[in-house]
């Protein structure tokens, strides 16, 4: 029987439903792709080998499967799908629009001390960029959710962060997330320069240069067949 309890302990303090709260923590695992395309879940086996009630794990698979990470086998059964080239394509595009409105909203607010915190925590991720990319992706998190709350829109994190996931789960299937974290890393900094300038359009560009790696690599990945892509 596998062990899930590592992937799906929960937070201690969490805001989420349960159910929500487990599809992040699955929908993590198969971004970073620790659960890969073709593995078989058995939610029996999620019930009994974590916190969460049957109710939230059968919960969490339909939301899995309205997203596109998760295909129904049979009544207990899940497998985790490839990677949608619909769903990549999207969340790429929707994940561009959000993050440079925001960039626009923040450089008309941004005070010092937001300039500091930001700066700060690019100090952070160069400190911890030669750990490997579990530690550099939760502060890359933290800087785009930090501009999302600073332009007054964090309700809307949750799914730009699950628009993250899609964008991030292809960097980690090509090899490539951790590959150049200084770029990503002096990215972020270019984008705070033009914050303190006020600099509404830089910003934006900034934001759209940052992202241009995903699409690049998006690209590459759906002429890849070694990859299998899921056009669907």
């Amino acid at each position: 029987m596998m062990d899930f309890r590592e992937e799906f302990s929960p937070a201690p303090a969490c805001d989420l439903s349960p159910a929500h709260e487990l599809v992040r923590a699955l929908r993590d695992a198969i971004s970073r792709n620790r659960f890969s395309p073709g593995l078989r879940l058995n939610l029996t086996e999620l019930a009994e080998t974590t916190s969460f009630s049957r109710e939230s794990i059968e919960a969490a698979a339909l939301l899995l499967e309205d997203e596109g990470l998760v295909a129904r086998l049979t009544a207990t059964d899940v497998k985790v799908r490839a990677i949608s080239e619909i769903h990549a394509r999207n969340a790429h595009f929707l994940r561009e629009q959000t993050e440079v409105a925001i960039l626009r909203r923040v450089a008309e607010i941004a005070d010092t001390a937001l300039l500091t915190d930001l700066r700060e925590q690019i100090m952070r991720q160069k400190l911890v960029s030669a750990r490997g990319p579990q530690d550099l992706l939760r502060l890359d998190d933290r800087f785009h959710l930090t501009l999302c709350e600073a332009a007054g829109y964090g309700s809307l994190w949750p799914q730009l962060e699950r628009w993250k996931r899609c964008t991030d789960r292809v960097h980690f299937t090509m090899g490539t997330y951790d590959s150049s974290p200084e770029a990503a890393i002096e990215q972020h900094a270019a984008i705070v320069d033009c914050l303190a300038m006020r600099d509404g359009d830089g910003a934006a560009a900034a934001m759209r240069y940052h992202l241009q790696q995903a699409k690049r690599l998006l690209a590459e990945f759906l002429h890849d067949e070694t990859k299998r892509p899921d056009p669907t």
